[in-house]
């Protein structure tokens, strides 16, 4: 009995510390996994997270958003992030839409924990935010088309979570400050890319969509700067200010590809 006693003391702090370690905690690093829960999901939304082999003690979050027709595991192979997490050690989270499009324009999604898809990604981040020694000064969302459309929302209707966004091929009209009413502090910044002949999008989004920011942003709608074969031979990048650029890509169609290097400067990942 005594040494049974004395056995069950010694095991005790083992099982402690794997009964009290969250099942993120465990995520194997990587390589894509499923996160069955995290949290409040009103959108059942699904969640996948690639931890990079080499995280850093700080690490950046960046959520990536797929297209109308994608998923999370096509956003996963089609996009440079996972790549990139091993470079800069941050970690991405890839939510999937069940439907595919995600409800970006829905009034449950426009609105700050109004009970749409925007709630749950947003949950997503504030989750792994809660596990990690996370920098909070670089936590930011992408997304392609629908995946665009969802990106600029998230940057509406959650500013307090995000520092940064980068919208392909999509765009946005209306009145931002109206997702978060009564919300006072800082936006993220925005960045724009939109094809010349995206016949999907239509090309008056990338005005009226670096309009409804620059209002936002405290902007001009006009650029101070205007910059030419950047960052492609070919496209033009138009700066309305330190946090806002658009860049029109001449002759290209629906959906701009990402450019992942680019990308790390504007999220602050590349010094």
């Amino acid at each position: 009995m005594l040494l049974f006693t004395l056995l069950s003391l010694l095991l005790l702090p083992f099982f402690s510390l794997f009964s009290s370690a969250s099942p993120i905690a465990l995520t194997p690093r990587a390589t894509l996994t499923r996160i069955a829960t995290f949290g409040t999901n009103p959108a059942s939304l699904r969640m996948y997270m690639y931890i990079p082999a080499t995280l850093s003690t700080s690490p950046g979050i960046v959520v990536t958003l797929h297209g109308a027709s994608g998923n999370a595991q096509q956003q996963y192979t089609s996009t440079p992030y996972a790549r990139l997490a091993e470079q800069y050690g941050f970690i991405v989270v890839y939510p999937e839409s069940p439907q595919g499009a995600w409800d970006a324009t829905s009034k449950e999604s426009m609105t700050h924990e109004g009970g749409g898809a925007s709630q749950s990604i947003a949950n997503m981040v504030r989750f792994v935010g809660d596990t990690y020694n996370v920098d909070e000064g670089r936590v930011v969302v992408q997304g392609v088309s629908s995946g665009g459309a969802m990106a600029n929302t998230m940057a509406g209707t959650y500013p307090d979570l995000f520092t940064a966004a980068s919208i392909y091929s999509a765009g946005s009209s209306g009145n931002i400050r109206s997702m978060y009413p009564g919300y006072t502090g800082s936006y993220p910044k925005i960045q724009l890319y939109l094809g010349s002949e995206d016949t999907i999008i239509g090309s008056a989004a990338f005005n009226t969509t670096l309009a409804a920011w620059a209002t936002v942003l405290g902007y001009d709608s006009s650029p101070d700067q205007v910059q030419s074969d950047t960052p492609v031979d070919g496209w033009t990048t138009y700066v309305l200010g330190s946090k806002l650029e658009g860049i029109w890509a001449e002759g290209v169609g629906h959906p701009v590809s990402v450019q992942g290097e680019e990308d790390m400067k504007w999220w602050g990942f590349a010094r």
